[in-house]
Formats: C-alpha cells, sequence, structure tokens
C-alpha cells in the first residue's frame, strides 16, 4: 500500500465509520457500472423500508425499487445495521440503490420451515459476548453464542461481567468459562468497580465494530456506558428472577470516544445455529483436535475402534457432556443447512412456475392476436 493510498484513506469522510480499501473496492464495483450518481454511506439502524444511514451526517434513506424487490426475495439482503451501502439523491430524498458485499454477517438462523434467516449485523469485526458472572454461566447458551460469532466471519470475545456480583464463585465461574470459550479471549470486568475494563476497552479499536451479544441482564449496556464514560445506552432493573428487561429495542451503531463503534442487540436467551458447522467446530476445537487423531477419516466417534474422541473421554481428558453438546450442534447446523438447502430450491421452483405461467399468457396473448 502506497503513502498516498494510505492518506487517502486516512482522509476519507467516513473512515471513522470503518471505511476501508476494501469497502472502497465494493463500492467501486456498483458505482462503476450504476447510471445514477452514487455515493457510499454506512447504516447506523434500519427500519421498515429504509435506514438511518451516515454520509457521514445522519441521513434518512429509504429503499430504491431494486433493493426493494431483492428483499421480497431474499429478507437476508435486506440493508442492516452495519450495512455499506450506495445511495442516491432523488429530489428531496436518499434511495439506497445497493447493498455492498458484506465482509461478515451475524445471522439468526429461521426457525420455521419457510422462515428466512435474519441478519442481526453487517460487516462486524468482533462479537463481545456478555456473560453475567451472577447469573450463570449457561454454558450451552454461551457455546451457541461463540458458534454464532466464529460462523458470522467475525472474532468472538468473551466478557464475564458484573464480577463484583459473583463473590466466592468468580474464579469457578471464570474457569468454567474459559473451559468451553475455545479459542476466544475472555475479560472478567465490572460496570460498577471499572475492574478489568481498561484492558477490554484497549480491544475497542478506532474504526473498528463489534456487536454485543448476550441475554437481558447480561449487562452489556452498563459494560459500553463504564468504557465510554457517560451514558450512550438505556440500562434496565433487574427483576426478582435476575433476569433483566429488555432496553435495547432496535439495533442502532454507535460510537465510543476512543473511536470504535458498538452495536447492542435485544437480549436472546436461544438462538438457533446456523447451517455451517464450522462454526461450531471452532468453538468446539479441542474435540476436533482430538477427532484429528481417529483411526479413520470419517469416524463417528461412536463404537470405531481406533476413536481418539471416545479414547479421550474415557481417560478424562475430555468431558463427555461437551461431547454430547458437540454432536446436538453439529446435528442441528446440519439439519438447518438441509431446511435451506431446501427452502432454496422450492423459491427456484416458484420463480420457475413463475416465469412460465408469464411465458404462457404471453403466448395466449400472441396467438390472440393473430386472428
Amino acid at each position: 500500500m502506497s503513502t498516498h493510498d494510505s492518506d487517502a484513506r486516512a482522509s476519507h469522510p467516513l473512515t471513522p465509520y470503518g471505511w476501508s480499501s476494501q469497502v472502497e473496492a465494493a463500492f467501486d464495483a456498483v458505482a462503476l457500472t450504476s447510471e445514477h450518481v452514487l455515493l457510499p454511506a454506512r447504516v447506523s439502524a434500519a427500519r421498515r423500508g429504509g435506514a438511518e444511514v451516515l454520509l457521514p451526517k445522519p441521513e434518512t434513506a429509504e429503499h430504491a425499487p431494486a433493493v426493494r424487490r431483492a428483499a421480497r426475495t431474499d429478507p437476508a439482503s435486506a440493508p442492516t445495521s452495519g450495512d455499506w451501502v450506495a445511495v442516491r439523491r432523488s429530489g428531496d430524498a436518499w434511495l439506497i440503490e445497493a447493498v455492498l458485499e458484506r465482509s461478515s454477517a451475524l445471522v439468526r438462523q429461521g426457525v420455521a420451515t419457510d422462515s428466512h434467516d435474519q441478519v442481526l449485523a453487517a460487516n462486524v469485526d468482533a462479537v463481545l459476548i456478555c456473560e453475567a458472572a451472577d447469573q450463570g454461566p449457561n454454558v450451552g447458551r454461551l457455546e451457541r453464542f461463540l458458534t454464532l460469532a466464529w460462523a458470522s466471519g467475525a472474532t468472538p470475545v468473551v466478557a464475564v461481567t458484573k464480577a463484583d456480583l459473583a463473590g466466592d464463585r468468580l474464579a469457578e465461574v471464570v474457569e468454567l468459562v474459559e473451559s468451553v470459550a475455545g479459542g476466544a479471549d475472555v475479560h472478567t470486568v465490572s460496570a460498577r468497580t471499572g475492574d478489568g475494563l481498561d484492558d477490554l476497552a484497549r480491544l475497542l479499536l478506532p474504526g473498528s465494530t463489534w456487536v454485543l451479544l448476550g441475554t437481558s441482564g447480561a449487562g452489556k449496556s452498563s459494560l459500553v456506558n463504564a468504557i465510554a464514560g457517560r451514558t450512550l445506552m438505556d440500562t434496565g432493573e433487574i427483576r426478582n428472577d435476575k433476569r433483566g428487561r429488555h432496553t435495547t429495542t432496535r439495533r442502532q451503531l454507535l460510537t465510543l470516544p476512543g473511536g470504535a463503534m458498538v452495536l447492542d442487540i435485544p437480549g436472546v436467551r436461544r438462538i438457533d445455529v446456523p447451517g455451517d458447522t464450522d462454526g461450531v467446530d471452532q468453538t468446539f476445537d479441542d474435540i476436533r483436535e482430538f477427532a484429528e487423531r481417529c483411526r479413520f477419516a470419517d469416524c463417528s466417534h461412536g463404537p470405531e475402534p481406533g476413536c481418539a474422541v471416545v479414547a479421550a473421554v474415557d481417560e478424562g481428558e475430555l468431558d463427555a457432556r461437551r461431547l454430547d453438546r458437540w454432536n446436538r450442534l453439529r446435528r442441528e447446523a446440519e439439519r438447518n443447512r438441509s431446511r435451506a438447502d431446501r427452502r432454496l430450491r422450492e423459491e427456484e421452483k416458484r420463480r420457475w412456475k413463475a416465469n412460465d405461467k408469464v411465458a404462457r399468457d404471453a403466448r395466449r396473448r400472441k396467438r390472440g392476436h393473430a386472428f
């Protein structure tokens, strides 16, 4: 990279929002083939039929017809928080003409057979998973969050929050979290006392984008406010059952004083894993390492001879419950991939039938005009 290129990017008005050479190339690919004069922008918050965008000044933009048509076919293609988009001026309004290629996407798997996946956040560099020390940890839920983060293409980081409320259990909680975190860094923090905040804040580099993931009451908003040194997010009271109230009602990019951007997501208790076993395998990298030592490449880690995974369980090197959770998540990921493939085939079949009907109607009209 030349000094000139570096200086040009550093002086770009969207640099504080994560503008990079990769984004620039994606924008150029769209802008150079468009009949309109386009400008790049970043979506700070999505809403029905439009979005709030940073140009870099905040503006409101509506979906152009092409974006609306694409979203009807595939809702996951609609602009979402974190997206880079190409916009144009139309009279007094801004129109989102295209969504640029995403470098990462945090995707919630569709639940129903015919439901589409939902993109929770796009172009995220890191996923900060918050697990409250006084409430858990729930290792099964944490493994699901880690799987979702790894599958997104972003880097997961785990924050054990509310460390001041865990009492004598803190060391046990942290040890358990670290035992399932795999390759993700784990930070123990307290928004109230400030413990651990400096180390975590050093990861929040200027121009980087982070998304917060965790249940309601995990202390996500309090953590961000403590790092920022002021109130950026509303916080809610904790109920008697220690469950938090939803204080985040929509996903919106916020900029920290240090220049990093954070995106809070309404608290979730369970997320189905995406149809991609790579995310599962990265979360369970310890089991994957054992599996690579198995005698047979297609070992099911059951009754086969020479199974290194079963041997690790027998020798106490691997928790049998963790192996069960790995198997469950892999099966779930494979089912979800199969379901997504089936949905795509059915949608393609519907499009084919619709196109065939249009063609048949056109032929009938043509024959009618012939007489």
